[in-house]
């Protein structure tokens, strides 16, 4: 995740202080490289490619030896699992959309609930969490806040956001969409006078 570097962060928080200090809402914004491991995707593919290799070795009219069958087959297995993990476009491929979908959703939740994000004193906190492998933004709003803002703008807001995948920087895309959701959360979360922070924009969870 090159692009969600130093120079993002200060942008990010920067446009996150922009929109709470016009709105009462608590925004917290995490990003991780994926949502799930998908191994038994690449250990899949590793066992087909050696099938493979094994097939071509049974069946070619070429005299091998036995020890360079044995050899190759395992080196086959080895190389398609390590190529499965390192190109995670081409694992994207093997992965279906609606898997991808629900770990993100599940990744999300757990990231709302452990990072606390429910226990701002009105309900009013709002994550919204980018997972790159699976090319997913998961918003999740505090019944306070799903309340106050109508679901339109909601649906809106994910539409907006999931939309930045198709950008070449993701990252900038990103602080883009979060910058029209200003008006919306201003608009609907009217802010109030001596409001506190009660969430860190750099918050740090580890699941």
């Amino acid at each position: 995740m090159k692009q969600f570097n130093d120079e993002f962060k200060s942008k990010l928080y920067e446009t996150i202080a922009d929109i709470e200090n016009n709105s009462q809402v608590e925004i917290v914004a995490i990003f991780r490289s994926s949502s799930g491991k998908y191994r038994d995707v690449s250990l899949w593919a590793a066992l087909a490619f050696m099938f493979a290799a094994s097939s071509f070795f049974m069946f070619s009219p070429i005299e091998f030896d036995i020890y360079m069958i044995w050899l190759f087959t395992f080196v086959s297995f080895i190389f398609a699992y390590f190529l499965m993990e390192v190109l995670k476009p081409l694992k994207r491929v093997f992965v279906s959309k609606k898997r991808m979908k629900r770990h993100a959703d599940l990744y999300g939740r757990a990231i709302f609930q452990k990072g606390g994000i429910r226990f701002t004193s009105e309900k009013i906190g709002v994550l919204i969490y980018l997972s790159e492998f699976e090319r997913k933004v998961v918003i999740i709003p505090d019944r306070g806040a799903c309340t106050l803002v109508p679901d339109d703008y909601w649906n809106q807001f994910e539409n907006g956001f999931s939309s930045v995948f198709k950008e070449r920087n993701i990252a900038e895309a990103f602080i883009n969409e979060l910058k029209k959701t200003k008006k919306i959360f201003s608009e609907y979360i009217l802010p109030v006078e001596n409001d506190i922070n009660e969430l860190p924009d750099d918050l740090e969870i580890t699941i």
